[in-house]
């Protein structure tokens, strides 16, 4: 592992915001291991979130990369209709830090998401932390975790939404 995977991951966490509100959907897939786990907990109450996805309730969660790809078509092909018409939005990331641990680039950050739709706005918060693993001469994220802080949510939360 070299700082310039630390300096490229926290690139990619940055990105990922630019393709969802792109809608470049196969540039944002393209960022996730085959494998990778997506998934935002729910809360308990004011200080305490879930920690098991297998076993309590979560806001989203797919357990490998094929749970992204299915939202995507449903995206694409109009069969999500909660997402019609999608919002237009403005993903803002700060990366906090970026380290190694064993064999990952962990990249943790502050993100708000801006949502316009159907003349209403509205945007979302909290903290996400990355994990990346080496994928040739790139990285991919093997884990996103998203911490969603304002969990009043008025309209439909999505993988655009965060």
């Amino acid at each position: 592992m070299s700082e310039t995977q630390l300096s490229r991951a926290a690139d990619l966490v940055r990105l990922e915001g630019w393709f969802l509100d792109n809608r470049d959907w196969n540039a944002w897939l393209d960022l996730y291991a085959r494998s990778a786990t997506y998934w935002l907990p729910c809360w308990l109450d004011e200080d305490n979130y879930t920690s098991d996805p297998h076993r309590q309730m979560s806001l989203i969660y797919y357990p490998n990369r094929t749970g992204l790809e299915d939202r995507v078509y449903r995206i694409r092909t109009d069969q999500s209709l909660a997402s019609l018409p999608l919002p237009r939005t403005c993903h803002i990331t700060s990366v906090i830090s970026s380290r190694f641990e064993e064999d990952r680039v962990i990249v943790q950050s502050n993100w708000v998401v801006y949502s316009y739709k159907l003349g209403k706005q509205h945007n979302f918060f909290g903290q996400q932390r990355h994990d990346f693993e080496p994928d040739g001469q790139d990285l991919k994220i093997v884990s996103r975790k998203v911490i969603l802080a304002n969990d009043i949510i008025p309209n439909v939360l999505d993988i655009y939404s965060i």
